[in-house]
C-alpha cells in the first residue's frame, strides 16, 4: 500500500511523515523503522516555512546543498554533483533548460544521479522536470531517505534545482512530488523525533 502525504508546505509534510513512521513504521533489523513506497508532494520551499525554521537543522540543509551543488564532500561523506547526468551529458542543469526551451512539452528533461561504481548508491536517483500550464513540475525518485535528518534537506536541494531551471525558463515552480522506496527513521533518533512532534502540536 502506497502512502501519500501532501501539503503546500514541506515542513508539514515532514512532520506528517515522521508521525506516520513513529506510529506505523515497521522495525527492520535493530536500526530503523520503515515504510515502503511513500509518495510526497509539496510546493516550492520558502523562508516562510515556520516548521522548518523552528525544527530543521540548518547544518544538514547546508551540507546537503554542498552535496548537490559543489564538488566538496559533505559531513556525511557524500558528493553527487559529479554524478549528475543529464540527457546530453552535462551536470549543471543546462540539458534540462535546453530541452524545455526547445520543446516545452518535452518528457526527456530528466537528470540521473548515478553511483560511484564502488557500491555507493545516492539516496536521490532521478529528478524529472516537466513544464506544464501551471508551471514547472518536479517528480523525483529516492531509493531511501532518512526522514528525520535528510528528507527535508534533500527536498530543499531539489527545490533549489527547480528554481535554477524555472528562473532560466521564466516560469514558476508549481509542485514537487517524490516517491521514496524506503522511508525510514533510526531508532536512536526516536526521542528527538517524539520531542519535535510533541512541541509542534
Amino acid at each position: 500500500m502506497t502512502i501519500l502525504i501532501e501539503n503546500s508546505e514541506l515542513g508539514k509534510v515532514w512532520l506528517s511523515l515522521l508521525n506516520e513512521l513513529v506510529t506505523m513504521g515497521e522495525k527492520v533489523g535493530d536500526e530503523i523503522l520503515e515504510l515502503l513506497s511513500v509518495s510526497v508532494s509539496f510546493g516550492p520551499v520558502t523562508d516562510q516555512d515556520s516548521i522548518l525554521s523552528e525544527f530543521a537543522d540548518d547544518n544538514n540543509i547546508q551540507e546537503m546543498r554542498k552535496v548537490f551543488f559543489t564538488s566538496e564532500q559533505n559531513a556525511f561523506g557524500h558528493n553527487y554533483k559529479e554524478n549528475i547526468v543529464g540527457p546530453l551529458g552535462r551536470n549543471d542543469f543546462q540539458d534540462i533548460v535546453e530541452l524545455l526551451r526547445e520543446n516545452p512539452a518535452c518528457k526527456r528533461a530528466l537528470i540521473s544521479i548515478i553511483g560511484n561504481k564502488k557500491g555507493k548508491v545516492p539516496c536521490i536517483n532521478v529528478v524529472h522536470f516537466l513544464l506544464r500550464e501551471e508551471g514547472l513540475v518536479i517528480v523525483y525518485f529516492a531509493r531511501g531517505q532518512d526522514i528525520f535528518n535528510k528528507f527535508y534537506a534533500d527536498a530543499i536541494s531539489i527545490s533549489d534545482m527547480a528554481q535554477i531551471v524555472a528562473k532560466q525558463l521564466g516560469v514558476n515552480v508549481f509542485r514537487i512530488s517524490g516517491l521514496i522506496s524506503s522511508a525510514h527513521i533510526y531508532l536512536n533518533d526516536l526521542p528527538k523525533i517524539k520531542d519535535i512532534l510533541a512541541r509542534a502540536k
